[in-house]
């Protein structure tokens, strides 16, 4: 079986093949789109097993790879020491070390879910974005107003209905004025946003059975479900 080495990147990859000896069958840099794939690995006789290692935009040679017939294998970056410790770092070079890897069955294998399950991770992640947006401008209104020396609102939740009505109607001077008014606007659209996310989210996995089974459960033991890792 011939054993490819994927050193990818967004818009172009280097690959390396080799026999089961270790002899370099062929090589190439291909623009990353299935006509250049399917045209390079049709003319390598047999079925074929190639490596990439994951990093942003894995997914879509892994996709490529698997729409053309190939075996796809994702390897973990931070196992493949060989690449991280090697003095002289090139395309060819990364390629062909995770050639001779995969070849003796020495890749660091990264579990890759269905494509269902990695578009549900994105949706997860989505929402996971906007939280930690949400509170970086909670963080921003807190030092607007500790820097006009505003004291403790009248409620002990400053962005709760009473504190939201605290801010609304504070005169602070300009220009922390205009951007208080800005940050409530951007705080009002990022939870908005949030709620779409969650409400995308319980469509995506209305139809998994873990999911029926754990919201069976009591709102204290199922409140981690929304960090559950979806496999």
């Amino acid at each position: 079986m011939p054993f490819a080495g994927v050193d990818a990147h967004k818009r172009y990859s280097r690959i390396v093949v080799k026999d089961e000896t270790g002899s370099i069958l062929c090589r190439a840099s291909l623009q990353n789109d299935v006509a250049a794939f399917q045209g390079f690995f049709s003319n390598i006789d047999g079925p074929t097993k190639a490596v990439l290692e994951a990093g942003r935009d894995w997914g879509v040679i892994y996709d490529l790879l698997e729409s053309i017939g190939v075996e796809p294998v994702l390897a973990n970056p931070l196992k493949t020491r060989a690449i991280a410790e090697a003095r002289i770092k090139t395309d060819t070079i990364d390629a062909t070390i995770l050639a001779d890897l995969l070849r003796a069955d020495l890749i660091p294998v990264v579990h890759v879910p269905p494509r269902e399950v990695r578009a549900q991770k994105n949706l997860l992640r989505q929402r996971l974005w906007l939280v930690e947006l949400k509170t970086r401008v909670k963080n921003r209104i807190h030092d607007i107003m500790d820097r006009n020396h505003v004291g403790p609102p009248p409620a002990a939740d400053l962005f709760g209905k009473a504190g939201r009505r605290f801010m609304d109607q504070l005169h602070l001077p300009s220009p922390d004025d205009r951007l208080l008014k800005a940050h409530l606007e951007l705080l009002d659209l990022v939870q908005s946003q949030i709620g779409r996310s969650e409400e995308w989210i319980d469509e995506a996995l209305s139809q998994r059975s873990e999911v029926a089974i754990m919201r069976t459960l009591p709102a204290s033991a199922r409140s981690w479900l929304q960090w559950w890792p979806l496999r």
